[in-house]
């Protein structure tokens, strides 16, 4: 991993707070209440879910389906940062990227996403007792959902890090990536990613 790759990742997550605060992503004053218990996270809310998973945090992204006590029934994905976490174990990740690991939310877990993750469909009950569970609105549960289900981590774990030809190739396909996403707020913040990492 080069210096060329950490700095890259670090642009990206700052240029994407700024974006997603400028479009209102951001928690606001109803998004805290919720967060923080005075008001109640109900069936039919999405939720950004913080799970300890063999001393790594991973993330779940979903839709409640139904609350029993502090337990939540929750469709939606479960997801790894292998990426990450193979960089901060390895010491080619420190301070910001450590911490949004050990402390990941709806607003910095853009680290986790534009380096490779796992996957996998995920319909279970959390526990909030012993999971972090943070209400987030609709248009933020696309936006990270499409994030994934168009596999751009990968993508752009692979432009960020590749060189040569193998660049070129990984450019290609993010810019084939870009041209065939219709979605709008998913297709604003990749667009404004891509040129943060000049790849356009």
């Amino acid at each position: 991993m080069t210096l060329e790759f950490a700095r890259n990742i670090w642009v990206v997550g700052i240029l994407l707070f700024y974006i997603i605060s400028s479009k209102n992503y951001i928690l606001k004053a109803d998004d805290h209440v919720r967060m923080f218990g005075r008001g109640k996270i109900k069936p039919g809310n999405y939720v950004f879910v913080v799970q300890n998973d063999h001393e790594v945090n991973t993330v779940i992204i979903g839709k409640v389906q139904s609350v029993d006590g502090d337990r939540l029934k929750i469709n939606g994905t479960k997801i790894r940062p292998v990426g990450l976490l193979e960089r901060v174990k390895a010491g080619r990740a420190i301070g910001r990227p450590k911490e949004v690991l050990e402390n990941p939310d709806p607003n910095n877990c853009i680290f986790m996403l534009i380096d490779r993750v796992e996957t996998q469909t995920f319909s279970e009950e959390v526990n909030q007792k012993s999971s972090k569970a943070i209400w987030i609105n609709e248009r933020r549960y696309y936006v990270l959902d499409g994030w994934i289900k168009e596999n751009l981590p990968d993508i752009f774990a692979s432009v960020l890090s590749a060189a040569g030809d193998e660049k070129l190739e990984a450019r290609a396909m993010l810019l084939e990536k870009m041209n065939s996403i219709y979605e709008k707020d998913l297709k604003e913040h990749l667009y404004a990613v891509a040129r943060s990492t000049r790849v356009l």
